[in-house]
């Protein structure tokens, strides 16, 4: 008995990654539909995730309800505007220990994703930087574990006609204007957030780039993922539960001993 609770506790959904789905996303103007997490347009992403050990699920909202036992959130291409209480709930999120990945593009591409990202501290900038169509590369311009991970280490990856954030810690710039931040970070509270700038980068069309298996781009991707979840699991409230049940039960059968 001691061990089922134990194992109900401590395995509360470790590794979920959710992405918010189609009903919330766009498609940037291009073929092959929205970008989230398990759609057609982010096949490369979602199977080098699921690699790595990863399960990958959507959700329509992130209230505080549908992102329990989640160890991060990515935005995807989000083009519906967060309510308030979502941003509330992922602040929570994120303060107790959860990881938050969001997506941005240059000019108006997905300011849906403006109020989350301020609410971290961070702000958008339109740009777009680097040339269209071909990638141009992003340079590392301090160790992070993104560019040192589990998943390898990389000192530049790809993105394409993107744009850049302020108000954060830039771990990357742009080689076409290393003025401008083109991969940023924070923590807040126990969490961490990652801030992207580009949407090609990490999609599975034909733009140049993709987080394609041993890629630069895969390997920063998937450690971005490794590092939002590094902080504790937020379990369910059920396994919450269980757990409390499991240290009385201990803390019993020790006074017993003791007896």
């Amino acid at each position: 008995m001691l061990a089922v609770i134990g194992t109900a506790f401590s395995t509360a959904s470790a590794g979920l990654v959710l992405s918010l789905d189609g009903s919330r996303t766009g498609d940037e103007g291009e073929v092959g539909g929205d970008r989230y997490l398990t759609a057609p347009a982010m096949s490369d992403a979602t199977a080098v995730l699921q690699a790595a050990g990863f399960t990958i699920g959507t959700t329509s909202a992130f209230t505080a309800a549908n992102i329990v036992g989640a160890c991060s959130l990515y935005t995807g291409a989000v083009d519906v505007a967060f309510t308030a209480q979502e941003i509330a709930d992922v602040q929570a999120f994120v303060n107790a220990g959860g990881g938050l990945v969001i997506q941005h593009d240059w000019n108006s591409y997905y300011p849906a994703a403006d109020a989350l990202a301020a609410a971290f501290g961070a702000t958008y900038n339109a740009g777009p930087f680097g040339p269209p169509v071909i990638g141009s590369p992003v340079n590392m311009t301090m160790a992070h574990p993104i560019w040192n991970g589990p998943a390898g280490s990389v000192t530049t990856y790809d993105q394409v006609y993107s744009g850049s954030v302020s108000g954060v810690t830039g771990i990357g710039d742009h080689s076409t204007d290393p003025s401008q931040v083109a991969l940023a970070v924070t923590t807040y509270g126990a969490g961490r957030v990652v801030f992207l700038t580009d949407m090609d980068a990490w999609d599975s069309l034909p733009d140049a780039v993709s987080p394609i298996p041993g890629s630069n781009n895969a390997i920063v991707w998937e450690n971005i993922f490794q590092y939002t979840c590094g902080g504790p699991v937020i379990p369910a409230p059920g396994a919450i539960l269980l757990g409390t049940l499991g240290t009385a039960l201990v803390t019993w059968l020790r006074r017993r001993r003791t007896l």
